[in-house]
């Protein structure tokens, strides 16, 4: 192989094999490719929904009532999203509370809450409590919140969700969140 002889204003420092022909250094233009390839099958999965976002629905039925949960499973730090809970009475309830696992609220912000409940409270496991005025039997009531995931809140949390008449419980949804950074 002939070698052409490098051309006058070339400095002395560059060598063209190594430096336009890239001989000695196919491992480092190999590893640049697999980045290149793994940063595209993150790109990939994340557009085929793997880290979060899309709504899942729970459904739990009770002697009392039925509650239903739409909210994701899966969320990305920052973000903020929409969580709905459903209560259809099949009982009058006096008290109807709705009782949000400590992973709703934990490293968690909650823009708002609609309709704005009669009352709220946290209990000992840090459960936040949304007091409702009294249901007669038959009446539905859609709550809607707005939460806004912490970029450091990474990792499984509990997304439980229950329905009490006051200190009595009439159903529950167990559920769970992960929360990618």
């Amino acid at each position: 192989m002939n070698e052409e002889p490098p051309p006058r204003d070339l400095p002395a420092e560059i060598d063209l094999g190594r430096h336009r022909d890239f001989r000695g250094r196919g491992a480092g233009q190999w590893l640049r490719r697999g980045f290149l390839l793994l940063l595209l099958a993150l790109v990939v999965a994340a557009l085929a929904n793997a880290f979060g976002q899309a709504d899942a629905t729970d459904t739990a039925e009770g002697p009392g009532a039925t509650l239903s949960v739409k909210a994701p499973s899966r969320v990305r730090g920052g973000i903020t999203y929409q969580g709905e809970f459903v209560i259809h009475t099949k009982e009058a309830l006096a008290a109807p509370t709705l009782v949000l696992s400590r992973g709703w609220v934990d490293q968690t912000t909650i823009n708002t809450i609609q309709p704005e409940p009669e009352g709220s409270t946290t209990d000992a496991a840090g459960d936040l409590k949304l007091r409702y005025a009294a249901m007669p039997a038959g009446r539905t009531l859609v709550v809607y919140g707005q939460f806004q995931v912490n970029p450091l809140n990474v990792g499984p949390h509990d997304g439980g969700v229950a329905l009490y008449d006051g200190s009595k419980p009439i159903v529950s949804i167990p559920r769970s969140q992960f929360d990618f950074p």
